[in-house]
C-alpha cells in the first residue's frame, strides 16, 4: 500500500510543480513518446509476438500505426485545442472577457488490456499526456512481455514522476484503485469495470470504461456474399479473434446459411491456408487460462471448419 501511495504522491506533486502544464512541455513529451515508438520498433514488435504470436506486419498495422497516428495528429492539433475558446457575451458579462478555458483534471490512471497490450496503453497516455495530465500506466501483466517491456522502455524517454508504471496483477492492481485520481481509463472486462467503477466512486473520480460487448453481423441474402463473409472472417479471426468489437455470430436468412459458412471456409484457407497452425499470420490465445476457456465452448458443438487444438502453444 504504502509503496502504490509513494507511486501517485510523486506524480500528484510533479503535478502541482506546474511542469506539465506548458504546452511546449506536452509537445516534447509527446515527441520523446513518438521517438520511443520509432527506435524501439523492434523490441516492441518482438514482445508482441511473444505474448500473441503477432507476425510484423500484423502487429505494426494493429499496434504500432495508429499509435504514431495519434501522436502525429495530436501534436499538430494540439495548439488548437488548448487554446482559450471565446463565448459569446450576455448582458451579465458585456464588460467581462468571455471564454472557455481547458484545464488538465490532474492524476490520471491508465489501466491497459492484454488483447491489444501496446496500443490501448498508449493512446489514452497520448491524450492524457496532451491534456496536461500527470499519468499512472498501469499494463496489463497477462501481456507478460508488453507489460515489461513498456515498464521499460517509458522511464527511458518520458519524466519518471510525472509518467510512472506500475507492474503487477489483481493486488497491485487493487491496491492502486485505493488511492485517489482525478479520472480513471480502463479497457478491459465488464467485472473489472464495476470494481474499477466502485473503487473511482469513493472518490467521485469520473471514468472512462471500454468493456467491449456483442458485436452480431447481419448478412442480406440479395447482398454480395462473398464480399460479406471475406470482410466478417477478417474481422473474426483477426488477433485470433480476441478483439472486443470481433464478430460474435451471424443473422442471416435459413436459405443462404450452407452458402456463408462455405464462403468463410474458403476465406480461412485463403488467408491462412491448408495447415493453419504454420501460418505465420495466425495468432495464439493469451494464456492457458484462456485456452481453456475457449476450447471448453466447443465441447459438443457441431464444428463447421477446423477444430484442432495444441495446449502447449495456445493454439485453438
Amino acid at each position: 500500500m504504502e509503496k502504490m501511495q509513494q507511486i501517485v504522491g510523486r506524480a500528484r506533486a510533479a503535478f502541482k510543480s506546474g511542469r506539465s502544464r506548458p504546452l511546449e512541455f506536452r509537445i516534447q513529451q509527446l515527441k520523446a513518446l513518438e521517438r520511443m515508438v520509432q527506435e524501439k520498433e523492434k523490441e516492441i514488435l518482438a514482445a508482441l509476438k511473444a505474448d500473441l504470436n503477432k507476425s510484423g506486419p500484423n502487429a505494426y498495422s494493429h499496434e504500432i500505426l495508429g499509435v504514431l497516428g495519434e501522436l502525429a495528429l495530436t501534436m499538430e492539433k494540439l495548439p488548437l485545442w488548448a487554446a482559450p475558446q471565446p463565448v459569446k457575451k450576455n448582458l451579465l458579462t458585456l464588460r467581462d472577457e468571455a471564454y472557455i478555458g481547458y484545464e488538465p483534471l490532474g492524476v490520471v490512471l491508465v489501466i491497459g488490456a492484454w488483447n491489444y497490450p501496446f496500443v490501448l496503453v498508449m493512446q489514452p497516455l497520448i491524450g492524457a499526456i496532451a491534456a496536461g495530465n500527470a499519468v499512472v500506466v498501469k499494463p496489463s501483466e497477462v501481456s507478460e512481455n508488453t507489460a515489461r517491456l513498456v515498464a521499460e522502455l517509458l522511464p527511458q524517454y518520458l519524466d519518471k514522476e510525472l509518467y510512472p508504471v506500475v507492474t503487477g496483477g489483481v493486488p497491485e492492481t487493487t491496491e492502486l484503485l485505493t488511492q485517489r485520481f482525478d479520472h480513471i481509463i480502463y479497457t478491459g472486462n465488464t467485472t473489472v469495470g464495476k470494481i474499477v467503477m466502485a473503487a473511482a466512486a469513493k472518490h467521485l473520480t469520473p471514468v472512462t470504461l471500454e468493456l467491449g460487448g456483442k458485436s452480431p453481423c447481419y448478412i442480406d441474402k440479395d447482398c454480395d456474399l462473398a464480399v460479406a463473409c471475406r470482410r466478417i472472417t477478417w474481422g473474426k479471426y483477426m488477433n485470433c479473434g480476441q478483439t472486443c468489437i470481433a464478430p460474435d455470430y451471424i443473422l442471416c436468412d435459413p436459405s443462404i446459411q450452407s452458402k456463408v459458412v462455405e464462403n468463410i471456409k474458403a476465406t480461412l484457407k485463403e488467408f491462412y491456408g491448408e495447415d493453419v497452425k504454420s501460418s505465420p499470420d495466425y495468432e495464439r490465445i493469451i494464456n492457458q487460462r484462456h485456452f481453456k476457456r475457449v476450447k471448453s465452448l466447443l465441447e459438443g458443438q457441431k464444428i463447421a471448419h477446423g477444430g484442432e487444438t495444441d495446449e502447449a502453444s495456445c493454439f485453438i
